[in-house]
């Protein structure tokens, strides 16, 4: 009975340790009007921020998912320009932003408020 026990924790342990050992780095972005836009890496980034700004960035990222882009904008502008960022999340922020000014170009407008 042990015997089974200890193999069948370690084919257990053999099975999830390709899971454990991919990089969060290489997160897919989304598709959003046929523009690639990092929100997958943007919400890997803020896990470990202030809960104020991991609130923000998820308002934000809610926003965009719910078509309202100029909302989500102003959410992650806000961000942006609040103290306690890092570079990376800084960076991040930027280039989402970048990211949905051209998917806003690209929207219908009535998708944009």
């Amino acid at each position: 009975m042990k015997i089974r026990f200890v193999w069948g924790g370690f084919c257990l342990a053999l099975l999830l340790l390709p899971g454990a050992c991919g990089k969060s780095d290489n997160l897919p972005p989304m598709q959003i009007q046929g523009v690639n836009v990092d929100i997958p890496q943007l919400s890997a980034e803020f896990v470990t921020a202030a809960p104020a700004l991991q609130s923000r960035v998820t308002e934000g990222i809610s926003r965009v998912r719910l078509h309202r882009y100029l909302q989500g904008m102003r959410e992650f502008d806000e961000v942006l320009n609040s103290p306690g960022l890092n570079d990376k999340q800084k960076k991040l922020l930027t280039q989402v932003l970048g990211q949905l000014k051209e998917v806003v170009a690209k929207a219908p407008a009535q998708e944009n408020q």
